[in-house]
């Protein structure tokens, strides 16, 4: 409901609405309304919105996401392994506290942010606002996709046209599996160099197949989550 009530301006000039401020200083927010909300077009969501970390002029794509999480997978992989993990509690929450009665904020504990911050000098990503801007554009990002396709009649629903998983969850699986399977790509293409008829050439062309039969999406499945990040989640863990 929070997101539902922030005032609206118009496409030209729309509203900012912050959400947190990093400890450098750069602002989380959305710019409401977002560009599907244009009712010229052929789909209109009226309740889309622009998420950013920092620069207003800096529009994030998804291939930036996956480059930097794969920039962690050349120094450490077992490192890797774990920012993974760190989306994954990202989308289901795990790391947000109530800060006021429904009002949520992704605010991970002190260890979790030193282990970022520890990855961040390894790996150091391109991205301007670092791996803890990337974690809390990604808890943006989930937070608008939800607010598009589980909002009925001006309220939120999840259990209405789409499943629980569609909006939030899928996204930000999908930044697991996207990742994971190119850096395991390039892992084998890279041991199987002086004999290429061994290149596992599936690593990379099943993430392909599954972005043209779904909605821009690629969801990992359950065993494939609970075996890519382990020892950090159990199976169990994946049924939530």
């Amino acid at each position: 409901m929070e997101a539902l009530s922030w005032s609206k301006g118009a496409l030209e000039q729309p509203h900012k609405h912050v959400v947190t401020v990093l400890p450098t200083g750069t602002e989380v927010y959305f710019l409401k309304p977002g560009k599907e909300a244009d009712p010229k077009r052929r789909r209109t969501n009226p309740h889309d919105m622009t998420p950013f970390v920092g620069n207003k002029d800096r529009r994030l794509k998804f291939d930036e996401i996956w480059a930097d999480i794969l920039r962690i997978s050349a120094t450490d992989f077992e490192g890797f392994k774990a920012f993974l993990t760190l989306v994954y509690r990202n989308a289901y929450m795990i790391d947000h506290v109530e800060v006021k009665p429904s009002i949520m904020r992704y605010q991970p504990v002190e260890p979790i942010v030193r282990i970022v911050e520890r990855l961040e000098q390894l790996s150091r990503p391109g991205l301007p606002f670092g791996l803890m801007g990337l974690l809390n554009f990604l808890d943006v990002l989930g937070w608008n996709e939800d607010v598009k396709y589980h909002v009925e009649s001006n309220r939120p629903e999840f259990k209405g046209k789409y499943t629980f998983d569609v909006g939030r969850i899928n996204t930000l699986l999908t930044c697991i599996r996207v990742p994971y399977q190119t850096a395991e790509f390039i892992k084998n293409s890279r041991d199987a160099f002086q004999n290429k008829q061994e290149v596992d050439y599936l690593h990379i062309c099943t993430v392909m197949q599954q972005f043209t039969t779904s909605r821009g999406t690629c969801t990992p499945t359950k065993r494939q989550l609970s075996s890519w990040l382990s020892p950090f989640i159990t199976e169990a863990q994946t049924n939530l």
